[in-house]
């Protein structure tokens, strides 16, 4: 499989390609990016890696099964073989010092737009792939390209794992159990208004419930924490190691085993066009997973604060898309 990173250089395209090739060093993974020579460094040290993720050596026999992992400029995306299997998009303006405020996220969408224009023009060059969003505001962007790309609306998926992962985290913390243990999927925006399902909970398998004050302590601490994380690491960081994983893990279903569709279900930003009462937008729900995306969105039965809460978050997401300019 070839997994195709645009915006490879960045700090979360080059920590997803590590991830990535450590999970499974058969990947041909390639970093798209316009900075070649940061990224033929990243590719190369990646390289170096596999070593270690292959528990090498290897016999020559087994040694013919890995990929590799390269880089390329932006403008050679068309000339790639084989041809990517997906894309992942992380190419983002730099980010400005005050990115560690919670409304940092509104001024990314005016500084990334052009870069969604140049993304767009490389992706034209090829036929149409599922594209993986990471960059954001992930639901603004991932609508974007979709206007932009015209391609079947399956084809785009706004990554938003990391708020299922940090939910899963505090109501361990507040029930005293693993993490892992924690079953709360997240809907809505990608931001503020992210709408965790606390009415589909389980806690190691059983139904579950938090207090008013518990749910508020949960929503308070998702919206927070990723600015907390950045102040104690700097501007220019990001929650790359959360992302990379849940992106590799996100991956590795969509594909997994080559069939055709898998019966997990995650909650990723996807555009709506009359799911929940819902359309002209981009939020997360929940998806089944194929290899060329969507397979299909399912539409729960929400208790009602979270239906209102996930009509409220695509008020906001439609608001800012209302005022860009047209694609």
């Amino acid at each position: 499989m070839h997994v195709a990173i645009i915006g490879g250089a960045s700090t979360i395209g080059s920590t997803v390609a590590y991830t990535l090739a450590s999970a499974d060093p058969t990947l041909t993974i390639t970093l798209v990016d316009k900075a070649e020579r940061p990224a033929w460094a990243h590719a190369l040290d990646v390289t170096h890696s596999v070593f270690h993720s292959a528990r090498a050596p290897v016999d020559a026999e087994t040694a013919g099964v890995f990929g590799t992992v390269r880089a390329v400029g932006a403008d050679e995306l068309a000339a790639l073989e084989p041809d990517p299997d997906l894309a992942v998009f992380t190419a983002a303006a730099p980010r400005p010092d005050d990115a560690t405020d919670t409304d940092a996220r509104e001024a990314e969408l005016e500084a990334n737009l052009s870069i969604v224009d140049d993304v767009v023009a490389q992706l034209r060059s090829v036929d149409p792939v599922p594209v993986l969003v990471l960059t954001n505001p992930i639901d603004r962007i991932t609508y974007r390209l979709w206007q932009r790309l015209g391609w079947p609306r399956e084809h785009f998926l706004g990554y938003s794992l990391s708020e299922t992962a940090r939910t899963a985290y505090k109501i361990g913390e507040i029930r005293d159990a693993r993490p892992a243990t924690v079953y709360c999927p997240v809907m809505g925006e990608h931001g503020s208004g992210i709408v965790p399902v606390f009415s589909k909970l389980r806690v190691d398998g059983d139904p579950a419930t938090l207090s008013d004050a518990e749910r508020a302590n949960v929503l308070e601490y998702v919206r927070e924490i990723p600015f907390e994380i950045a102040k104690g690491r700097g501007a220019s960081e990001t929650s790359r190691w959360v992302t990379s994983a849940g992106v590799t893990r996100l991956i590795r279903t969509m594909f997994a085993d080559g069939s055709d569709e898998t019966e997990i279900s995650v909650c990723l930003s996807t555009p709506v066009d009359g799911e929940y009462g819902l359309a002209n937008g981009c939020l997360s729900v929940p998806v089944t997973l194929t290899p060329d995306g969507v397979g299909e969105i399912l539409e729960w039965e929400l208790a009602p604060d979270e239906e209102q809460r996930l009509r409220d978050a695509h008020d906001a997401i439609r608001a800012d898309l209302s005022d860009l300019p047209d694609p």
